[in-house]
């Protein structure tokens, strides 16, 4: 009995054999008993049992069937090419020998270091390089070195005065959002657009909330970032409306001669930006 006790399958490769699909459908559910057959054999892929090739007379005892119609079956394989036979008369499957000869060849790259054509070719130290622990200047970074060296770079407040706070945030903060989302493109740019609109197009608002996000690392980034703007936006509006009854209150105490008609609260420019956004669409179900 062969000492492999499962095989990769590709339904597919079964499926589209052309060989194959030109049998009727008996021959076709024989030549599956076959394969399972053949995948204990001894030798691999081999229609054998204790190395000796199997008759039509042992197959239909094995099988179940009359000898007859292992027979017709088999003729109709032989026909359309599924399976060759050795000198010796023994059906074999040439893609189970192909498979064990790969499988073969990758156990012994596995049991050597791995496939010697992907193994890059050993780097020599520079001229001149001491031999202490400390690493050269020159040699290259891994890639998990550059990997956080570039997240390093690339951080979500990291953008000057000559540079534009909203394609900032399109271009990192997009990234830092699908990352920590798993969101797609689509779906992280309809919640940017949100948030924007929730805090009147201030991009340098928001790219510093998706920092404190990236900082604090929460376990539902989405609800973290939806309640922090929030309590941004109640803020900034309990401040408003305290600036706002600070000049009532001076006016009401100190009531100005030739007064007619007592003017209202100048509205401020946040109120002003509200109302710009009130009419612009919820992009979170796009």
């Amino acid at each position: 009995m062969s000492k492999r006790r499962w095989s990769k399958f590709w339904w597919q490769d079964y499926e589209r054999d052309p060989a194959l699909r030109l049998c009727s459908l008996a021959a076709q559910g024989l030549w599956m008993r076959l394969l399972c057959l053949m995948h204990e054999a001894e030798p691999y892929g081999h229609l054998c049992v204790n190395h000796r090739p199997l008759h039509t007379r042992q197959l239909a005892q094995m099988l179940g069937v009359s000898d007859r119609q292992i027979q017709r079956l088999m003729a109709e394989l032989r026909e359309a090419g599924v399976y060759s036979t050795t000198p010796e008369g023994a059906v074999f499957c040439r893609r189970l020998l192909r498979d064990k000869a790969a499988s073969d060849l990758g156990s012994h790259w596995g049991r050597t270091g791995g496939n010697p054509q992907l193994k890059s070719a050993p780097q020599l130290p520079p001229e001149g390089a001491g031999e202490g622990l400390t690493t050269p200047a020159s040699q290259p970074l891994k890639h998990q070195e550059a990997e956080a060296e570039s997240e390093a770079e690339s951080s979500l407040t990291a953008f000057g005065p000559d540079s534009d706070a909203r394609t900032h945030l399109f271009n990192t903060g997009l990234l830092f959002l699908k990352r920590v989302t798993g969101r797609p493109d689509r779906s992280a740019r309809a919640l940017l657009g949100k948030w924007l609109k929730m805090l009147a197009d201030d991009a340098a608002t928001l790219l510093a909330v998706l920092a404190e996000c990236e900082a604090f690392n929460p376990a539902e980034p989405v609800s973290w970032l939806e309640a922090t703007i929030r309590h941004r936006l109640a803020a900034e509006a309990e401040a408003a409306q305290t600036d706002a009854a600070q000049p009532e209150a001076t006016s009401q105490s100190t009531p100005a001669p030739n007064a007619t008609t007592p003017a209202g609260p100048a509205p401020t420019p946040h109120a002003k930006r509200m109302t710009a956004w009130a009419a612009v669409p919820d992009l979170e179900g796009v």
